[in-house]
């Protein structure tokens, strides 16, 4: 049986779009936020401090991903005192662990001086909240991923 040019043209491209649909591997999950490390205070002026961790996600997909984008508020004790923003272009590996930086300042004033100071220099506990989120991208197909996660950390 032969096929005119415009149904082996038609039926070639079915074939071609179906190639890539099902070669295209998508996450099966999205990646999870497993823990928030190294959380500390490294930089204290009259007014603002810089808060520093370090966030540990997993990625059970077996694709690699762009880490694209973080978009994280901080809590403090229940009361906002930070944003976390960055524009990256790091590169997330397949069914592994990867970190995060996460580089706040915030206002010592929302907090309260002297629970800022007593806490700083006391070592006191406190909660600290994470929400978000971060952007990874597969095969150029943006992802949001939400973060919500809270810790009681010595400060």
């Amino acid at each position: 049986m032969r096929l005119g040019p415009m149904r082996s043209k038609c039926l070639i491209s079915i074939i071609a779009i179906v190639i890539v649909l099902t070669g295209c591997t998508r996450p099966e999950e999205a990646p999870v936020l497993k823990r928030v490390t190294n959380v500390e205070v490294t930089k204290v002026t009259g007014k603002e401090a810089l808060l520093n961790a370090d966030a540990i996600f997993f990625n059970p997909n077996r694709v690699s991903m762009k880490l694209r984008k973080v978009e994280v508020d901080v809590e403090l004790e229940g009361k906002k005192i930070g944003q976390i923003e960055h524009s990256m272009k790091t590169k997330i590996p397949a069914n592994a662990e990867f970190t995060v930086p996460l580089d706040a300042t915030f206002n010592m004033k929302e907090v309260g001086l002297l629970k800022s100071v007593l806490s700083m220099l006391g070592g006191k506990k406190m909660k600290v909240h994470y929400r978000g989120f971060i952007k990874v991208t597969v095969h150029g197909l943006p992802i949001k991923v939400p973060v919500d996660y809270e810790d009681e950390v010595r400060l």
